[in-house]
């Protein structure tokens, strides 16, 4: 099934500015920009995970954008939110849970077409650094942030997955609640757990001590 993406920028016209973008069909998160008029538009899209190319297949369901888009002249910058949803099997219990994942970030584009064509390179930059300047030719319709949400909502999956009810213990209390008091857990296994959002640099240091 194809995403409907439901866009609330608004953009200038004969009639004056404040007229909604159409509803669209779309495979990819376009925003329009041809015709923006100077100042913010609110950006609301809703589309299936399935039409994110690239974002990890632990999500389910629709990706949420939100934000606002700001022109000033030849210059555009995004402030976004992204939401979605992430099943995945607990480490503790194997059981699977649904998590909510949420990333906010900002982009900024520059149309200008002589300097997009002297900077060839561009796919590089933005590989590079992600949050760096983007370059459009002045005659763009729209930018594509489908890898940009893509990357931010995976980014955040987290590292160690333990269900909701289980995140109060650590895994040596949680193995004691199954399998009593007779099992033995190392206590760098038990302190490894307590945060299912470490870093690996911090799991690194705490298999150190």
């Amino acid at each position: 099934m194809r995403a409907v993406l439901i866009c609330h920028a608004e953009r200038s016209n004969s009639d004056g500015p404040g007229m909604p973008l159409p509803t669209s069909e779309v495979e990819m998160i376009r925003l329009p920009i041809n015709g923006l008029s100077n100042g913010d538009h609110p950006i609301a899209i809703t589309v299936a995970v399935e039409q994110v190319e690239g974002i990890f297949p632990e999500f389910i369901g629709d990706v949420h954008v939100s934000g606002m888009l700001s022109k000033m002249g030849k210059k555009i910058v995004l402030d976004l939110v992204a939401r979605g949803t992430a099943r995945l099997t607990c480490d503790y219990s194997l059981e699977m849970f649904d998590e909510h994942i949420e990333a906010t970030f900002s982009l900024a584009y520059l149309q200008d077409t002589e300097l997009y064509l002297r900077q060839p390179n561009q796919q590089k930059r933005i590989e590079d650094d992600p949050y760096a300047l983007r370059l459009l030719r002045e005659d763009d319709t729209f930018v594509d942030i489908t890898t940009d949400i893509a990357e931010e909502l995976s980014v955040r999956l987290p590292i160690k997955r333990v269900a909701p009810q289980f995140r109060h213990m650590t895994f040596a209390e949680y193995a004691r609640t199954v399998l009593g008091d007779c099992v033995h857990v190392a206590a760098s296994d038990a302190s490894r757990t307590n945060n299912p959002w470490s870093s690996p640099e911090q799991l690194n240091g705490e298999n150190r001590t």
